[in-house]
């Protein structure tokens, strides 16, 4: 099968040539050419030739120069064993910072690392096309609930991703969460804007919050 898709991408790539030859080696092109003005026989670099989906093969191609408007393509068995080239995808993480130094007491958006405060239009400007992989929080609560929850919720461009952290606050004491999710996912584009909301589900009071979002980008 490998030796086919090759031959099917040079026939395209090769499209409206002469034709095409398939021989042993050089003296069997000459053979089969027989009765043809064969001058001059150059064998094709596989560089130049675009075949990235096809695996590893040994084959051989060669240009046949018979004196006439177009050349004879011949491919042959090679002793050298041609390796495909894989373009592979790297990936890089990021982590957008947020946070509140000090005591919350109502629900409210959370600031940045420069200290200022994100809104439904306001946060970090993403720069590159990537995708929310992951957010972590901790935070103390002070005044607790029976019933008490704090959400921590990612903004895309002022709208809810669906994608974010649940602490409980029935207690005092530290709270932590985090959650990872696949790439590609929560998709994000270049231009926009990221941010992230606390929502208090009780009488709470607390403080000292530091949530960590991780954004995949692919290099």
């Amino acid at each position: 099968m490998k030796k086919l898709a090759v031959i099917f991408v040079i026939g395209i790539i090769l499209v409206m040539t002469v034709g095409i030859v398939f021989a042993n080696d050089i003296e069997n092109i000459k053979e089969k050419l027989k009765g043809k003005d064969v001058r001059n026989i150059t064998q094709i670099n596989f560089s130049d030739v675009n075949i990235e989906n096809v695996g590893d093969h040994n084959l051989a191609i060669y240009r046949v120069d018979v004196g006439e408007e177009r050349p004879i393509f011949a491919i042959t068995a090679s002793d050298k064993i041609f390796q495909k080239t894989t373009v592979k995808k790297t990936y890089s993480r990021t982590i957008l910072n947020f946070g509140f130094n000090g005591e919350m007491n109502d629900s409210g958006f959370l600031k940045t690392s420069t200290g200022v405060e994100g809104d439904l239009e306001k946060g970090y400007v993403m720069m590159r096309r990537g995708s929310i992989t992951g957010i972590s929080t901790s935070l103390d609560v002070i005044t607790s609930s029976i019933s008490g929850q704090i959400e921590i919720i990612i903004y895309k461009n002022g709208k809810a991703i669906g994608f974010g952290n649940t602490l409980n606050a029935v207690s005092s004491g530290t709270e932590r969460d985090y959650d990872i999710q696949s790439r590609d996912t929560v998709i994000f584009e270049s231009g926009d804007i990221i941010s992230v909301y606390a929502k208090a589900q009780g009488n709470l009071a607390w403080k000292d919050v530091i949530t960590m979002i991780e954004i995949t980008i692919m290099n």
